[in-house]
């Protein structure tokens, strides 16, 4: 009898190990799926704004490789709708009231005798964009900034820089101001036309 007792014993202490080893692996499985759950949300996030934002280089890039014939308000409607689905851009119209959510273009012909320019494409890109939109994405994606020095002394907002893209074809980017240039946001950017 007394033998019995001590197997019935031994048994209740195996199924309670067993019942407690099971619950710790099966703790420790949620554990783990919670947390791939929540890791695998934040890629994806950085990954939409990395693609709007290399999107939107892509768009900029494809306005400055307008051909000549091309460059002015036709060409530009055209080349947003291919853009659309992608970007919210928007053609400035000063009878609208903007809701700060799209990007608005404007084409703008220079009409002075002795003018530099000929043409520009002008963008205003809303705060969601700008806060993805660094100067240093502009230099990585086209090339090196040309240097200008100020004619006067320092200001409260950064003097505008420019990129050479070709021969005809700068793009000017105004930022706020940032201690690092490279960091700064992107609030305007223009496609300039020399002729």
């Amino acid at each position: 009898m007394r033998n019995s007792v001590f197997i019935f014993k031994s048994n209740n202490i195996y199924y309670i190990l067993f019942a407690c080893i099971l619950s710790c692996f099966l703790s420790c499985n949620e554990d783990k799926n919670q947390s791939q759950k929540n890791n695998s949300i934040i890629p994806v996030v950085k990954e939409l704004e990395a693609s709007q934002a290399e999107v939107f280089l892509t768009y900029i890039d494809s306005v400055s490789k307008l051909s000549e014939a091309k460059f002015n308000e036709a060409g530009i409607r055209s080349l947003n709708k291919r853009f659309l689905s992608k970007l919210p851009l928007v053609m400035h119209d000063p009878t609208k009231e903007e809701n700060g959510q799209n990007i608005i273009v404007q084409y703008y012909t220079n009409e002075e005798v002795n003018r530099t320019t000929d043409s520009e494409i002008i963008f205003l890109i809303p705060e969601a964009i700008t806060d993805s939109l660094a100067v240093a994405d502009f230099t990585d994606y086209f090339g090196h900034i040309k240097t200008e020095k100020p004619l006067i002394g320092v200001t409260a907002q950064p003097l505008p820089i420019h990129i050479r893209v070709s021969s005809d074809r700068e793009i000017k980017l105004t930022f706020r101001n940032n201690g690092n240039q490279n960091l700064a946001a992107v609030t305007t950017i223009e496609v300039l036309n020399y002729r």
